[in-house]
């Protein structure tokens, strides 16, 4: 069952948590803030095992197989003529979609569609809550990094995917799903287990991964973690005030009532 409940409506703000533990690592963190450069990375460095690594099913009558794959032979094979198409097609379907082989050929076709979406296409993922005590664990380094904050009206966060939460692996099924429904089940589709992070992603299909420019409007806050060194507060504060726009600060700090984080702006 996949989870739609959530609505599709643009939230007006975007985070991306981020450690400060490591040189390297805050050399791209200031990328982001005083160069304005996001970095898409490809799904195979991400923690999940699952992601983009869609399951195929090539299940349907054998009138639509043979269709199909005359599709493919025209885009690949374009000097095949009608006769020569159909009977490759019908040869093809009786080989490879056979009751013998077709969990084999489904097989070979997830190999390669995840090697493909895993190296070749580029995701930047950030959430809606800026205030998961799981999210400041898992990705800003126990709560001693920062999470940025991104205007999601503006241009840089329109064309952000809202992601999918399912119990089931459901399968694209080569005939049926339209590219749409396609593109949610490989690209937009994650278990249950991630559901607390309520993410959204940038999807660059045509470059890749890379570094992407955004306008320095974009970017409108940092929340500082509520067990941030006096180090990294020093050093957002340098960020803020070299940049050419402003950014609102925020400071987190552990609720005193409840299992929660506080978090109040905080001047620079």
């Amino acid at each position: 069952m996949t989870d739609s409940k959530q609505d599709d409506e643009q939230p007006e703000k975007f985070y991306k948590y981020r450690s400060m533990a490591e040189a390297g690592v805050i050399k791209w963190v200031e990328r982001i803030v005083l160069h304005n450069e996001l970095y898409f990375a490809p799904a195979k460095t991400f923690n999940d095992p699952f992601d983009l690594r869609p399951i195929f099913s090539l299940d349907a009558p054998k009138a639509m197989q043979v269709k199909g794959y005359e599709r493919l032979s025209k885009k690949y094979e374009p000097g095949l003529n009608r006769e020569q198409r159909r009977a490759q097609a019908k040869e093809a379907v009786k080989n490879s979609l056979s009751r013998k082989n077709i969990k084999a050929t489904e097989e070979e076709i997830q190999t390669q569609h995840a090697r493909v979406l895993t190296e070749d296409v580029g995701l930047y993922c950030v959430s809606t809550k800026r205030d998961d005590i799981l999210m400041w664990s898992h990705y800003a380094d126990y709560h001693r990094g920062i999470c940025l904050e991104f205007d999601g009206e503006a241009k840089l966060m329109a064309h952000a995917h809202r992601v999918l939460y399912s119990q089931k692996r459901v399968p694209i099924n080569a005939y049926s799903d339209d590219k749409d429904a396609s593109m949610t089940k490989a690209l937009l589709t994650k278990s249950m287990h991630w559901a607390y992070e309520k993410e959204w992603r940038l999807i660059n299909y045509e470059k890749g991964p890379g570094t992407v420019k955004f306008r320095p409007e974009n970017l409108t806050g940092i929340v500082i973690g509520a067990l941030a060194s006096a180090d990294t507060v020093a050093l957002v504060k340098q960020w803020v005030k070299a940049r050419s726009h402003t950014l609102d600060i925020y400071q987190a700090s552990l609720s005193k009532t409840d299992y929660a984080l506080d978090i109040n702006k905080r001047k620079i």
